[in-house]
């Protein structure tokens, strides 16, 4: 899985789910959540929304869930990527990537060794 990607049936309420970093050294990489905007309590400082005509899967203001954040081992997602048990979607555009990739570095929410893949992901790709 790259950056960018995302995929449907990572969790039971069929939310929108997109790779934030490329795998770290330990095959790890940070994913996040799409949730509608408004619905959470932590909406508000930090929310980065995306909107209807941002990306197809988006019918409504929606937000990234941070606070649902989680580092998951590459692999077994690229696998069941392969055998079809995640339905994979169009990927967010550059420019949506990096606006919920910074969004989660300025969030109070994700862990250090999620922010740092997410940083890390950042360095290499300004260092092109």
């Amino acid at each position: 899985m790259k950056p960018g990607e995302t995929f449907l049936g990572f969790d039971l309420q069929n939310h929108l789910w997109v790779v934030l970093s490329a795998a770290t050294g330990d095959g790890q990489i940070a994913v996040a959540n799409l949730t509608t905007h408004g619905r959470s309590r932590f909406c508000g400082n930090h929310c980065v929304v995306v909107r209807p005509g941002e990306h197809p899967y988006v019918v409504r203001d929606s937000c990234m869930h941070y606070q649902k954040w989680t580092l998951a081992l590459a692999q077994p997602l690229d696998d069941a990527k392969e055998r079809r048990m995640l339905e994979q979607r169009a990927p967010f555009s550059p420019g949506i990537l990096r606006r919920v990739q910074e969004g989660a570095l300025a969030s109070q929410f994700p862990s250090k060794p999620f922010k740092d893949a997410v940083r890390e992901t950042l360095r290499r790709e300004a260092e092109r």
